[in-house]
């Protein structure tokens, strides 16, 4: 039987690939999003969204995760996929941030993030 550092020691491990899978996701989604702009679709499909939530539930329902946990996973990394998609559609044109003013009555910026 392991013991307790050599388990820690296999989930920092796993972590590690989680989150390496997690942001190469990220940059798809971000390519995803500049093909959306490029062609005039909105940022974000609900339908799509259910689909892969309900894709979600499937893959964890074969390894035994709850559909709560289906559920958790699936709102945590929709949510920021459609944040970041977001930033795409809201920021100026060659932007490297997302690109947000406070517009004075004039229309020229008061302050811009």
């Amino acid at each position: 039987m392991a013991d307790t550092e050599e388990l820690r020691s296999q989930i920092e491990a796993i972590d590690e690939e989680i989150i390496d899978l997690i942001a190469t996701r990220m940059e798809i989604a971000d390519e995803l999003a500049k093909a959306k702009r490029r062609s005039g679709q909105r940022y974000w499909d609900e339908a799509k969204e259910r689909e892969v939530v309900h894709r979600y539930h499937e893959l964890c329902e074969e390894v035994s995760l709850s559909e709560s946990e289906a559920r958790q996973i699936a709102e945590t990394i929709l949510s920021i996929s459609k944040e970041r998609q977001k930033h795409f559609f809201e920021r100026r044109p060659g932007a490297s941030i997302p690109f947000r003013c406070t517009w004075r009555t004039t229309g020229t910026p008061l302050s811009c993030m």
